[in-house]
């Protein structure tokens, strides 16, 4: 005789005890990852040298280079990119002739220098966050994409006990109590969430089989480049006595040999290349879909990469980028995806504290163990490394494998740092409150 298994409560539970013991993690990628699809947004906010009034001019490489020379003869421009948008500066990467790296603004309308700071901003702070905590010793991005797994079993697991999920889109049960207004408003978020949910997810798993394939596998990051990581790479261009060109006329061969590709990115010296990237008539491909390398002596193409010609493994992994941060429609998709990773930040936190109110009405409630020491043991690293990280760069910390003064831009110093504080302060809560909880409904029982 067959014995039918209680898929609800099984469901259920795992669907709560993912909030419990993982909850105050998932919050902290959630939450992290949601201010780092508007973090240059943030910047262009708080940087006053990097806002333009609206020009309409086709942005000039050439001559931007140009300036940047003949304001820096002595330093080493390293990167160039177009202005994002019509009220944004060109920005270059200028690194100095004693070692240090700064930002350089340009505006594309008056070819003025609009001024220069750190390279520390507050794109770069959540890039590294959120994608590998800063490092944690090395296994950070391990441990962030490993979440891509228990988020898409939260998913799963909500279809086996909210049954007619697909019929319940806009029921909205107030009940008698807070709890079952908390409960429905919980529960209507996650069914609006649901492909927000899944993309996460799915991107977050093809980041970890990318960070296991370089790491475990055959070390290879990308299709076609200088360096080892790529599957094919491209020998070094050899000299032939001849001097470099000048940067107009390495751009001109460039939209000569690609006249289909707007320009977005000029790396002058990638390993001896002069390497270009751009945007096409392709969709949802980040901008390195696109590529030139050029040997700087001869003019000649070494390589020439159309996004249309690559295979579906290597377009996904031009693509998933796109999707993850929502970077396909300018400002309005960043919007979408920023209010989305707050729900499901709130969403991450909110489950635990509901299935911890339920136990209280219940004579044997189930405790998970470890819910306290878990969130504990993840404030700690979680919370204050950024304010560790600010401070170490505040006054000399480490920048691109060296140690020297970063100059960090006081506003970009106060945004993270208020954002450092409050988020410890809403885990802190969380914890608080999980445990209070706790504490109330076993001396309530146990009075029972």
């Amino acid at each position: 005789m067959s014995v039918k298994l209680p898929v609800k409560p099984i469901g259920f539970d795992w669907h709560s005890w993912i909030g419990v013991y993982l909850g105050l993690m998932l919050f902290s990628i959630c939450w992290s990852g949601s201010f780092a699809t508007m973090s240059s947004e943030i910047d262009w906010l708080l940087m006053a040298e990097s806002r333009v009034s609206a020009a309409d001019e086709k942005f000039d490489f050439s001559s931007a280079f140009r300036i940047m020379e003949s304001r820096y003869p002595n330093a080493k421009i390293e990167l160039g990119e177009a202005p994002p948008n019509r009220f944004s500066a060109a920005r270059f990467t200028v690194k100095m002739s004693d070692g240090g790296r700064h930002f350089v603004y340009l505006d594309p309308a008056t070819q003025e220098v609009t001024g220069s700071q750190s390279i520390f901003t507050v794109q770069r702070f959540f890039r590294e966050f959120h994608e590998a905590f800063f490092g944690l010793y090395g296994v950070g991005k391990f441990l962030v994409c490993l979440f891509a797994i228990p988020l898409f079993l939260s998913m799963l697991s909500a279809f086996y006990f909210y049954k007619r999920w697909w019929q319940r889109f806009f029921q909205l049960r107030v009940g008698k109590t807070k709890i079952s207004l908390w409960s429905s408003l919980h529960k209507l978020a996650g069914l609006w969430s649901l492909w927000f949910v899944l993309l996460m997810a799915v991107t977050g798993a093809w980041y970890l089989f990318e960070e296991t394939r370089y790491k475990l596998g055959d070390e290879k990051f990308a299709l076609v480049d200088v360096y080892p990581l790529a599957v094919h790479q491209i020998p070094e261009p050899r000299e032939t006595g001849q001097q470099r060109l000048a940067v107009s006329d390495l751009i001109e061969i460039a939209r000569s040999v690609r006249p289909d590709m707007k320009i977005t990115t000029i790396q002058p010296d990638r390993a001896g290349f002069f390497y270009v990237i751009g945007q096409s008539d392709d969709v949802l491909v980040r901008d390195r879909a696109n590529k030139l390398f050029i040997n700087p002596h001869s003019g000649a193409i070494a390589f020439d990469q159309h996004a249309d010609d690559l295979s579906a493994y290597w377009r996904w992994s031009e693509t998933a980028d796109i999707l993850h941060f929502g970077a396909f429609a300018g400002l309005a998709s960043k919007i979408i995806w920023f209010v989305f990773g707050l729900i499901l930040s709130g969403l991450s936190l909110s489950g635990a504290w509901l299935y911890v109110q339920k136990q209280r009405n219940k004579k044997r409630p189930k405790w998970p163990q470890a819910d306290l020491a878990a969130g504990i043991a993840l404030l700690v690293p979680v919370s204050a490394s950024p304010i560790v990280w600010v401070y170490l760069h505040r006054v000399g910390g480490k920048i691109d494998g060296q140690y020297r003064m970063a100059e960090l831009p006081d506003g970009v110093a106060a945004f993270i740092i208020g954002w450092a504080v409050v988020t410890m302060i809403i885990k802190l809560l969380w914890v608080i409150g999980i445990f209070s909880l706790r504490r109330k409904t076993i001396v309530q029982n146990c009075k029972a």
